[in-house]
């Protein structure tokens, strides 16, 4: 069972689906009708999601959890910020990022603002958080695309240690090396795999891929790391591409650059010897088979509105 949001009003076919997964077909197994779901994450037999703007009184952001069968949802919190695009559920805590309000808050309650800007006259003016996980010794990696930094904090949001990426690069989500001493990050302004070596709530920059394009328009997006930890996967959109680097440490060398047959690959996953994008623009879902983790071939596409997370 694979679920996919798409991100637009209920009128709009907006929610959370559920489908089978096969080389041959996907098809629809369940739908929770909701407003302008950004992001979800699987918690043991519940699913956690975030709206953009769930709320008539104000313009926050909200998260609710449902079952894994789309049924038995929770009343909705408020994420306390504008535009919460992503999260994460440790046992009974909720954490989430608002990209607007460049701030990361702990179950609708604990709150941690950022502060700075970086190089970018337009998207770094201010902090902009965009994803937040908890890292193997217990931090909190979030990443600061407004201001060009990985930070850590522990479990209560207090700030433990900071680091860079270059300057207007815009950091954006983060995937973990199987023994968790590297961390590979997409940055979506220049777009780029950044290295970092980590240990004990702390990151060392070590080295950056920028990925050559020919749209100038090109931002990074999604990533993923393979299950054998062997290959790396990143998705740029305007490019619309998906990105396999072989990864060994703290070297990476590309090895594919492939059309994802669609427009702005927000997000992809991997299941099995399947790879599924997720198309925001063009209003479909692509799937593609997979060789030993390389692409092998485009099998078809599925039509859903404004698509941006599966999992």
């Amino acid at each position: 069972m694979i679920y996919i949001l798409s991100c637009t009003d209920i009128q709009n076919g907006g929610g959370i689906y559920s489908f089978s997964l096969s080389e041959k077909e996907m098809k629809q197994t369940g739908y929770f009708p909701c407003d302008r779901p950004m992001y979800s994450i699987k918690s043991d037999t519940r699913i956690c999601t975030l709206l953009r703007a769930p709320f008539e009184e104000n313009p926050d952001s909200g998260y609710f959890f449902c079952d894994e069968k789309l049924e038995n949802s929770t009343l909705i919190i408020s994420t306390k910020g504008v535009v919460a695009c992503h999260l994460d559920v440790i046992k009974n805590d909720v954490y989430a990022v608002n990209y607007l309000s460049g701030n990361i808050v702990k179950n609708g309650d604990i709150i941690a603002k950022r502060q700075g800007k970086s190089i970018h006259p337009t998207r770094q003016s201010e902090p902009h958080t965009h994803f937040v996980k908890q890292t193997h010794d217990g931090y909190l990696a979030v990443c600061d695309l407004g201001t060009d930094t990985l930070a850590f904090y522990d479990k209560n949001l207090n700030l433990y240690s900071e680091e860079k990426v270059n300057p207007g690069y815009g950091i954006r989500h983060l995937s973990f090396s199987l023994d968790n001493k590297f961390i590979y990050s997409i940055n979506e302004l220049i777009p780029s795999v950044s290295v970092f070596s980590y240990t004990d709530g702390k990151a060392k920059l070590l080295s950056t891929f920028n990925i050559k394009t020919t749209n100038p328009k090109a931002n990074g997006a999604g990533i993923r790391i393979s299950d054998d930890g062997k290959l790396l996967y990143v998705s740029l959109r305007e490019e619309n591409v998906i990105c396999v680097f072989s990864i060994d440490n703290e070297k990476i060398t590309l090895l594919q650059k492939v059309d994802c047959k669609g427009n702005s690959p927000r997000d992809f996953n991997i299941f099995n010897n399947l790879l599924v994008c997720t198309n925001e623009l063009s209003n479909s879902v692509t799937v593609f088979s997979l060789d030993k983790g390389l692409i092998k071939e485009y099998l078809y596409s599925y039509n859903i509105n404004s698509p941006l997370c599966v999992f």
